[in-house]
């Protein structure tokens, strides 16, 4: 099951592909965990997850979760290495609220961003004398297909922060930190809510642009479809669960 595929790779071509972006993702995903990035007002963002958001509205879900596993570990490991110090280090050094919440990011993302696509995205064909079909409808398809990675993006930000959350207050509420701060519901919801408004508009505005350009660059397949409209000699022909654009009509 894919997002996207394409007829235009070859087998051995779409796994390169794949594994050099996926090393591309993995190094930055590595990266994030260890080094967090502020911003100004003392908000610190969480990028690590932004690698994760991109693979799940580009590429399969073996990738998608082979990643949201990764994340979660390297995360994990983090927190018992250079965040260690921290006085939220021992809540996020709980698997339960560091690693489930990232992992159910990919499963999210991937699984809604699949289910619009096959739902909206309906190609219609204009076939030729020759027998050649051409894609009558590619603008449309582009701008759903953005507005659908960018409602998954900001779907899977809303499943983070939601379980983080969850979590934290499920199994430390009443309990103090090493700074003295008390966990409780009021709490969490001023921890959280600020990095995830920012997150959720910067992540669902930043992934959509970034696929088009993968895409373009032919470094993620052409998105999987519903049913294509094909126009032949006048009369119209509905063929129904269309996996993938046709390879000779690239948008």
């Amino acid at each position: 099951m894919n997002n996207f595929t394409s007829a235009a790779d070859n087998p051995r071509t779409r796994r390169s592909k794949n594994l050099a972006i996926m090393a591309l993702m993995t190094a930055l995903t590595i990266f994030f965990c260890f080094q967090p990035i502020p911003i100004p007002g003392g908000v610190t963002l969480a990028f690590m997850i932004l690698p994760l958001l991109i693979v799940a509205q580009g590429y399969d879900f073996k990738m998608t979760i082979s990643l949201a596993v990764l994340m979660a570990t390297v995360n994990q490991i983090a927190w018992f290495t250079t965040k260690a110090a921290s006085p939220m280090a021992a809540i996020w050094q709980n698997p339960i609220v560091c690693m489930v919440p990232r992992i159910l990011i990919g499963v999210a993302s991937y699984f809604v961003g699949y289910g619009l696509r096959k739902a909206f995205l309906h190609p219609k064909y204009r076939v030729t004398e020759s027998g050649e079909k051409i894609l009558t409808n590619a603008a449309e398809i582009y701008a759903k297909d953005s507005a659908i990675s960018g409602a998954a993006t900001a779907l899977g930000v809303v499943v983070n922060t939601f379980f983080c959350g969850l979590f934290t207050v499920l199994l430390y509420n009443g309990k103090a930190l090493t700074n003295g701060t008390v966990i409780g519901v009021k709490y969490i919801l001023t921890w959280f809510g600020i990095n995830f408004l920012i997150e959720i508009v910067s992540f669902t505005l930043i992934v959509p642009p970034i696929i088009l350009a993968l895409r373009k660059a032919r470094l993620v397949p052409q998105p999987t479809t519903g049913g294509e409209t094909v126009v032949d000699d006048g009369s119209l022909r509905q063929d129904d669960d269309n996996e993938s654009l046709d390879s000779e009509n690239k948008f």
